[in-house]
């Protein structure tokens, strides 16, 4: 009978070692892949914090990059539309000159034309009144001379009224030439206004077209990169769960034993030959 005990109590006693063993390597296993966790959660974060700080500082330079590109296209156009804003203005101070020249041209052009009118008016109503003056003269001379002849006889006011009814045609006609005269004087002067109208408006004053300045661009803002997610590690191995382990494996090698025991017991009573004795 001792023997079959002995060889139970081995049998479970080898039997609990391996469970305590492999209770005990579970248990280092999670706490080793408990402090692994641990490890890459802080690893993790770090990460995570640096990647943050290299994605701003990534984002901060290409915003001043573009700040600057866009800085120098605003300059660009800023000295383009002011250069053509100087532009016009060379150019309105050229036509304002040849707006004056022009109109000062118009109105020497124009005083020179009116007075060469009037000039004329006056030389050729001068001309028929000295005409007038001559032809009265010479009538009144014929008339005097008929008068002291007396061999004229009867023919005498025949031929006095003839040289006054040529003096009277002769004013007559002075006269519609002189209202002939006026209306073509104010004709010509009408003209001359018309004429200095049109050269005075011939030029006309250069507008400048309107050129808007360009707006700045604005100032980026800060750059802000949100952080990575949260990781989550779980809790330590549980000391009670290890515990626990420990106790079912002592309990399974106890039970392992008795069940040995009762197996050796069963075959040493029914009379079969022991193959340990041999």
């Amino acid at each position: 009978m001792a023997l079959p005990a002995l060889l139970g109590i081995g049998i479970g006693a080898a039997r609990t070692g391996l469970n305590i063993f492999g209770a005990f390597a579970q248990n280092n296993a999670e706490r080793q892949q408990y402090l692994n966790e641990q490890a890459f959660q802080q690893a993790n974060q770090r990460y995570q914090g640096w990647r943050s700080s290299i994605e701003t500082s990534i984002n901060r330079a290409n915003q001043q990059q573009n700040y600057w590109a866009q800085t120098v296209q605003y300059n660009q156009e800023l000295a383009y539309a002011r250069s053509q804003r100087n532009v016009d203005l060379v150019r309105a101070i050229d036509q304002a000159d040849v707006v004056r020249e022009t109109r000062e041209a118009a109105g020497v052009q124009f005083v020179t034309t009116a007075e060469a009118i009037q000039q004329r008016l006056g030389e050729q109503a001068m001309a028929d009144a000295v005409a007038l003056q001559q032809y009265s003269i010479a009538a009144l001379k014929n008339r005097a001379s008929i008068r002291a002849n007396p061999q004229v006889g009867a023919s005498i006011d025949r031929l006095m009224n003839d040289f006054l009814r040529q003096e009277g045609d002769y004013q007559t006609i002075a006269t519609i030439n002189e209202g002939l005269r006026n209306r073509q004087y104010r004709r010509e002067q009408a003209g001359a206004v018309a004429q200095y109208l049109n050269a005075y408006n011939s030029q006309a004053f250069y507008e400048a077209q309107p050129y808007l300045e360009p707006m700045a661009p604005f100032v980026p803002l800060p750059s802000l990169v949100l952080p990575g997610p949260p990781t989550m590690t779980g809790a330590p191995p549980s000391g009670t769960a290890g515990a626990l382990r420990l106790g079912t494996s002592l309990i399974e090698g106890a039970q392992f034993g008795m069940g040995a025991y009762s197996q050796v017991r069963s075959m040493t009573s029914s009379g079969k030959s022991n193959p340990l004795a041999r």
